[in-house]
């Protein structure tokens, strides 16, 4: 089957400058990218064809080639196609195809240093620790990876276990682009606290005159106080909710703070005290 138009898989005319290719070449790559078309072999195939038309167009000697002697002339020249995925992520930088936030402009300023280029460095993992709050109010980490000085960024709400990748911060080889760093996050316990999805747990003690006549008190939360309103006839052991108190996490969702109840009993008793809950007893 023919070779179609470089210019044509593009959807550019023979006049478009270098960044109206590039911008259209970035357009069908996010289009047909294998990882939104997992399976489509049509897919797969223009991704390849979008591929091989940037890979001529975007470099200076390779573009006036094509344009004297089409297909033959790029292909006398040492240029036969990308047949797979590999060689294009090879050539390209693998991260181009993973996330397309930051990494085109990279890319597409190689343009015009020819169709060879260093190959994409090696990741790199590592581990950090950061306290509870850190894990639920978010923070900046500072830590060093092979001698380099590097700031985190820990979202709100990430937990225990969970990883963070940190594209072109892993090893770099013979000036190609860098890898990624992975960061294994740890989280420290809380004495107070704990997790269970987004909501934090906690106990607060109250007098049982309070748990059962009903009443306010203050609940510490990791930003500070908040009172909190405790129903009449509040059973030991029984928790309370305040909506919104608990893990915001990056996606803006909300959890609560359930607080436990315990009920302090006291160990002595004045003789009034003591008359008084004798006479309750009875009329109960």
């Amino acid at each position: 089957m023919p070779e179609r138009d470089y210019y044509e898989v593009l959807g550019v005319n023979r006049k478009a400058s270098p960044e109206e290719i590039k911008r259209a070449y970035r357009k069908l790559a996010m289009k047909y990218h294998p990882d939104k078309n997992p399976g489509d072999k049509a897919a797969e195939e223009k991704f390849k064809e979008a591929s091989n038309a940037y890979g001529v167009l975007s470099d200076t000697e390779k573009r006036k080639i094509y344009d004297i002697r089409g297909h033959a002339g790029v292909h006398d020249a040492g240029f036969q196609g990308f047949t797979n995925f590999e060689d294009i992520f090879s050539h390209f930088g693998r991260d181009i195809f993973g996330s397309f936030d930051d990494v085109f402009g990279d890319i597409f300023s190689r343009q015009g240093r020819g169709f060879h280029t260093p190959p994409r460095g090696g990741d790199l993992q590592t581990k950090l620790t950061i306290s509870f709050e850190e894990s639920v109010l978010g923070a900046e980490k500072r830590i060093q990876v092979n001698h380099r000085a590097i700031t985190i960024k820990i979202p709100p709400g990430i937990k225990d276990g969970q990883t963070l990748r940190l594209s072109g911060q892993g090893d770099s080889v013979g000036g190609g682009r860098s890898g990624s760093l992975f960061v294994k996050i740890s989280v420290q316990p809380h004495p107070n606290f704990k997790r269970e999805g987004l909501d934090l747990v906690t106990q607060v003690t109250t007098p049982f005159t309070t748990a059962a006549l009903g009443g306010k008190i203050r609940v510490p939360t990791l930003k500070g106080h908040v009172e909190l309103k405790i129903p009449a006839g509040t059973q030991p052991g029984q928790q309370l909710r305040l909506r919104g108190q608990g893990i915001t996490d990056a996606s803006r969702r909300k959890g609560d703070l359930r607080v436990q109840i315990k009920v302090e009993i006291p160990r002595s008793l004045t003789k009034k005290q003591k008359q008084l809950l004798e006479e309750f007893e009875e009329i109960s």
